[in-house]
């Protein structure tokens, strides 16, 4: 069951990902369990072959590194695979491939990290792709960079890498957290970055979590975005609740807003979904059905239901 130190703490300690917690780390968080030994079954054996290619390709890359001193700790990669398909309203056919890669390297003191992503907002890691903006141009962009930190626990990280239609980019990011008692936390963070291309940038973003005697979960999420080169904001407000159902399965309900502060301060889109999770099989493996409905000011705002359909797998993660 979800266990509220661990929401907490995982909320006010994990300073190793600079943006608000996704919707898909509180619920695993919520799944969180140790299952029995159960015997190898083929996609045991996948997941245990991609994880060792992986540790070892990061290794002889870490390698590079070595100065000829022990390092602190193994080279690993860890990550996950999302595959959906999500028909709605006017696009039966739409589908999506997600991936998020972190690699650790110990000879570098554990204080540069190589990031490979689908997409450089994980704050929209969950949310189905027709729901995704394109005023910031995140849509179906791979993006690959190197982030450093001072030190390992520092609140101050900094990217250099190329994203975003092929730009490159550099980024500096401030991420903190604050407990205001046992049910109420909040977390902030704010970042500036320069593209070669869609120039200066800045994002500013909120999180208020409440996790109540019932373990059930409640998250108000603000963010703004301001654009250099059309000179507006974009902002996007969401209210997500989780309620865990049992150590497999867990219900989250979300209801988000975004849109521009011109000509006016206009909504561009709305949206709301009701999804399941589940993993049954494996705490590594997930399955997701989330009926949905959105409405987008270049739809006319006509309404379209859709039915997102998920398959996720984790690697390297607690290995």
């Amino acid at each position: 069951m979800l266990c509220l130190a661990v929401s907490l703490c995982l909320l006010l300690t994990d300073q190793s990902d600079n943006q608000p917690i996704p919707t898909h780390e509180v619920v695993n968080n919520a799944q969180n369990n140790v299952e029995p030994h159960q015997p190898m079954q083929w996609f045991d054996v996948w997941q245990r072959s991609f994880t060792d290619s992986m540790d070892f390709t990061v290794s002889k890359f870490d390698g590079l590194f070595s100065d000829g001193s022990q390092a602190k700790g193994k080279a690993k990669a860890e990550g996950r695979i999302q595959l959906s398909w999500e028909p709605r309203t006017r696009d039966i056919a739409e589908t999506d491939l997600r991936f998020r890669i972190r690699v650790s390297l110990p000879h570098l003191e554990n204080r540069v990290d190589l990031l490979l992503s689908d997409n450089e907002d994980e704050t929209q890691s969950d949310t189905i792709k027709a729901a995704r903006s394109p005023s910031l141009g995140r849509q179906d962009n791979t993006t690959i960079s190197l982030r450093f930190r001072p030190n390992i626990n520092s609140h101050y990280s900094f990217r250099v890498g190329a994203g975003r239609r092929d730009q490159l980019y550099v980024k500096a990011r401030y991420r903190d957290a604050y407990a205001f008692n046992s049910h109420w936390a909040m977390l902030y963070d704010t970042e500036i970055y320069q593209y070669t291309r869609d120039q200066f940038g800045a994002e500013l973003g909120t999180s208020i979590q409440h996790v109540s005697s019932n373990n059930n979960v409640t998250r108000l999420n603000n963010r703004f975005y301001f654009r250099d080169n059309s000179n507006d904001w974009l902002w996007r407000h969401e209210i997500q609740h989780l309620y865990p159902i049992n150590n497999h399965n867990a219900l989250v309900y979300s209801f988000m807003v975004e849109g521009l502060n011109k000509p006016t301060y206009q909504v561009e889109e709305v949206y709301t979904g009701l999804r399941w999770r589940s993993n049954p099989i494996r705490e590594w493996l997930y399955f997701e059905v989330e009926p949905f409905v959105l409405w987008l000011r270049s739809e006319d705002f006509s309404p379209s239901y859709g039915m997102a359909l998920r398959l996720e797998a984790y690697y390297g993660k607690g290995e």
